[in-house]
């Protein structure tokens, strides 16, 4: 029978750990081509002590978010059998009664069936909170610190997941406000480090709405690639903040001491790309001359870019400003 708890995590047998699922894409396309698929199993160690492994599906991970439909995910081989206390193997409506689980209040169960909808989601988000004692780099560079995500897990639902990877809050963020409701949406919260408990969606600035000061937020809005300096690059943004026009500027430094700089790379070579979604995590600032604002990023993993196509049109990219 499937399991009803979403996979967030799957072990990597080629590189050696867990992963994430958007993890699992930036360890792909990092790698030179031509890439082979990488081999996931279930993230329970007792599954991997099987006889027989419990292995896991990984979808559309091999593809960028434009060049497919559905989200990339785990899911359950149903070809392979699980250890009995597998952390995914869990029925989160076993002691549901009247919809509600025990304790559990009506908005909170309406949270839990909305987040039941999506491939992953994130309760609680920490992008500077150094990974535990002997983590895997995936934990460092990609963000994703599986002893901060077990420290919730157990033989209840509801656990807490958390996670340092700034992509991965972009994936459930873009996923809910897709796939949810309008009211589901707005019911989400978030737990961000250091700022306490918000609904989702304000931890997301359109450009065109932030202010000029440090933000303890995703600054986002769709951009062009404008020039190239070797490995750096530039983008401007299509909304301007203050009549001002926005720019992000990467030197070749910064991007040769980026773990993922082939990914990175990569999505900026792309032929058919005609602009980017930029998510990041950085401070706007006034430029020397004063006629143009820059957006300032000091860590490439605090940086999302996704790569997109304009309207058949030729039409600007719809620019989501929410908030």
């Amino acid at each position: 029978m499937p399991t009803k708890t979403r996979i967030t995590h799957a072990y990597c047998v080629q590189l050696n750990k867990e992963l994430s699922i958007t993890d699992a894409r930036r360890e792909f396309f990092s790698l030179e081509e031509p890439r082979t698929r990488f081999e996931f199993l279930c993230a329970t160690p007792a599954c991997r002590e099987l006889a027989v492994n419990a292995k896991i599906t990984a979808v559309n991970y091999d593809k960028q978010p434009n060049d497919t439909y559905r989200a990339a995910h785990f899911r359950q081989n149903e070809k392979y059998a699980h250890a009995p206390d597998c952390e995914w193997m869990l029925d989160e409506d076993a002691d549901e009664v009247d919809g509600k689980l025990p304790g559990e209040s009506a908005t909170d169960a309406f949270v839990r069936r909305a987040k039941r909808k999506l491939h992953d989601y994130v309760d609680v988000f920490a992008p500077d909170v150094e990974p535990a004692s002997g983590g895997s780099e995936g934990s460092v560079a990609a963000g994703a610190n599986p002893a901060v995500e077990r420290a919730g897990r157990g033989a209840k639902p509801g656990r807490n997941h958390s996670s340092r990877s700034l992509e991965r809050l972009v994936e459930y963020y873009r996923q809910a406000r897709k796939e949810l409701s309008e009211d589901e949406f707005k019911a989400l919260k978030l737990r961000v480090a250091g700022e306490g408990e918000m609904p989702l969606s304000w931890y997301f600035k359109n450009v065109a709405y932030a202010k000029l000061r440090p933000l303890n937020r995703v600054i986002h809005g769709g951009a062009m690639l404008v020039d190239r300096y070797g490995a750096g690059f530039k983008l401007k943004f299509y909304d301007r903040l203050d009549g001002k026009p926005v720019f992000l500027y990467v030197s070749k430094e910064q991007m040769g001491e980026y773990r993922f700089r082939g990914y990175l790379d990569g999505l900026l070579r792309g032929e058919d790309v005609d602009y980017f979604r930029v998510f990041a995590l950085g401070e706007l600032a006034l430029s020397p001359s004063g006629k143009s604002i820059n957006l300032q990023v000091d860590d490439l993993n605090k940086l999302v870019l996704l790569p997109g196509h304009k309207q058949a049109s030729g039409a600007e990219p719809a620019s989501e400003k929410q908030g």
